[in-house]
C-alpha cells in the first residue's frame, strides 16, 4: 500500500459517520447525559447545596475590618473618662482625649448565640436539597423513558415498512402473473389496474411511514445529538423492580421542607440570643495640649431580642402553613393517580405479553393462508377481492403485532417512571 492510499484511507476512516459503528442503547443513554437538559439538572442539584451552605453560614460569626474619620464642630470625647480619672490629667496637665478630629481603626464582630430560625431554615434547606436531587433523578428517567418508547417507535416502522415492502414485491408478483393472462387473452384488463391501485396505496403509505420515521430521527437527536440512520435493537435484561412510588419522592421532600419552613417562622416568635463586640484604636489632637492622642477602646456583649409584636410574622405563618397544605394535598392526589396508572399499567402490560403469542401465530397464520390464497387465485379458484384482502389481512396482522410491541416498550418506560427504575439497567 503506498502512502497516497494509505492517507486516503486514513481520510475515509476520519470522515465516518458514528453510525459506521453499531450503536446500542447505552450509547444513547450515556450520550443523553450529556446533553444540556441533563447538565442543567446538575447545576441546579449545585445551587441546592449552595443554598444550604448559605443557611448554616448564618450560625459563623461575622468579622468586619472599621475604619472611620470624624471631624467635630467642638471637642468630643474619644472615649467615656471616669470624673476621677479627668480631675488627675487635668491636675497634671495631661493631653485630654478630646478632639476635634477623631480617626479610628478596629475589627467588629457579630454571632448568633440562641436564633431558632437557623435550624428550622436549614434543614428546609437540606430537604429542599435532597428534592431537587431526586427531582434530577426523576427527570433522566423520564428522558430515557422518552428515548426507549421513540426507539421502540423508530422500529415499528421499520418493520411496518418492511412488511409493507414484503406485500409490495409479492402483489408485483401476482401482477406478473396477471399481465400475463392479460397478454394472452385469457384474464381482464381491470384486474391488472385492481392491484396497481393497491400498489399505489401500499407507496403512498410507505412515504407516510418515512415522513414519520424522519420526525422520530429528529426528535432522538435532539435528546441525544446522534443522528441515527436505523433503530437500535432493544431486549430487556432485567424486570421492572415495584416498590413505593419513587415519582412521589421529589413532593414528599419538598412537603418536608414546607414543614420545616412553617417551623422556622414560628420560632420567630422565641427569643434570640447575639454575641456582639468591637474593637478600635482612636487617633485625635488633644484639644488642651495639642499633643496627639492614641487610645484603645472595646466593648463585648450578649443582647437578648424579645418580639412582643410583628403581624407580618402571623401573616407569614398562616402563609407557611397554607403552602404546606397545599403540598401535603397534592402529594395525596398524586397518590392516588399513581396507585391508578401503576395498576392500570401491570395490568395492560400482562394482556399485551398474552396478545403477543396470539398476534405472531396469527401472522404466521395469515403467511399460510395467504400462500395458499395466492396458489388459488393462479389457477383461477379464488377471485381477485378476495386474494387482495389475504394480502391485506397479513399486513394488518404483522401491524397489530408490531405495534403490541411498541406498546410494551411504552409500558415499561412508563412504570420505569413511576416505580424509579433506571432504564439503562433494564434496556440494552
Amino acid at each position: 500500500m503506498n502512502i497516497k492510499t494509505l492517507l486516503l484511507s486514513t481520510l475515509i476512516c476520519a470522515l465516518l459517520p458514528l453510525q459506521a459503528y453499531p450503536l446500542s442503547m447505552k450509547t444513547l443513554f450515556q450520550a443523553l447525559k450529556k446533553q444540556p437538559v441533563t447538565r442543567i439538572d446538575k447545576i441546579i442539584e449545585k445551587n441546592a447545596t449552595i443554598s444550604v451552605n448559605k443557611t448554616t453560614s448564618t450560625l459563623f460569626p461575622k468579622v468586619y475590618a472599621i475604619a472611620s474619620y470624624e471631624q467635630y464642630s467642638s471637642p468630643t470625647s474619644m472615649i467615656p473618662l471616669t470624673p476621677t480619672e479627668s480631675a488627675e490629667m487635668l491636675r497634671k496637665n495631661s493631653p485630654l482625649p478630646f478632639s476635634k478630629t477623631i480617626k479610628q481603626l478596629g475589627i467588629q464582630i457579630e454571632m448568633p448565640i440562641l436564633l431558632l430560625p437557623i435550624f428550622s431554615l436549614t434543614k428546609k434547606a437540606e430537604e429542599m436539597k435532597i428534592s431537587t436531587m431526586e427531582q434530577m433523578k426523576l427527570n433522566l428517567i423520564k428522558n430515557e423513558a422518552v428515548l426507549v418508547t421513540l426507539n421502540a417507535k423508530l422500529r415499528y416502522l421499520e418493520l411496518l415498512k418492511r412488511a409493507m415492502l414484503a406485500r409490495e414485491s409479492s402483489l408485483k408478483s401476482s401482477l406478473a402473473i396477471v399481465e400475463k393472462g392479460i397478454k394472452a387473452g385469457r384474464t381482464p384488463a381491470i384486474q391488472a389496474l385492481k392491484i396497481k391501485n393497491k400498489i399505489n396505496q401500499l407507496n403512498v403509505a410507505i412515504n407516510q411511514l418515512i415522513i414519520s420515521r424522519n420526525s422520530i430521527i429528529s426528535s432522538i437527536e435532539t435528546l441525544t445529538s446522534i443522528k441515527l440512520l436505523h433503530s437500535v435493537p432493544m431486549k430487556q435484561t432485567k424486570k421492572i423492580r415495584k416498590g413505593a412510588f419513587f415519582s412521589m419522592k421529589p413532593l414528599e421532600y419538598a412537603l418536608k421542607a414546607q414543614e420545616y419552613d412553617v417551623k422556622a417562622k414560628q420560632s420567630e416568635l422565641y427569643p434570640s440570643i447575639y454575641l456582639r463586640g468591637f474593637a478600635v484604636r482612636k487617633f485625635g489632637k488633644s484639644y488642651n495640649t495639642g499633643d496627639p492622642v492614641i487610645e484603645n477602646y472595646a466593648s463585648i456583649g450578649i443582647y437578648l431580642k424579645l418580639p412582643i409584636f410583628n403581624k407580618t410574622t402571623y401573616t407569614d405563618i398562616q402563609k407557611a402553613e397554607a403552602n404546606c397544605t397545599k403540598y401535603r394535598l397534592k402529594l395525596q392526589q398524586l397518590k392516588i393517580e399513581l396507585n391508578s396508572e401503576a395498576k392500570n399499567l401491570n395490568e395492560e402490560l400482562k394482556l399485551i405479553n398474552s396478545s403477543m403469542k396470539l398476534a405472531a401465530k396469527t401472522v404466521n397464520n395469515q403467511r399460510k393462508l395467504l400462500k395458499y390464497a395466492k396458489v388459488a387465485f393462479k389457477i383461477k379458484r379464488m377471485t381477485e377481492e378476495e386474494y387482495l384482502r389475504y394480502e391485506d389481512e397479513l399486513l394488518t396482522a404483522q401491524a397489530d403485532l408490531f405495534n403490541l410491541e411498541t406498546k410494551r416498550w411504552e409500558v415499561i418506560s412508563k412504570l420505569a417512571v413511576i416505580y424509579g427504575n433506571n432504564l439503562e439497567e433494564i434496556v440494552q
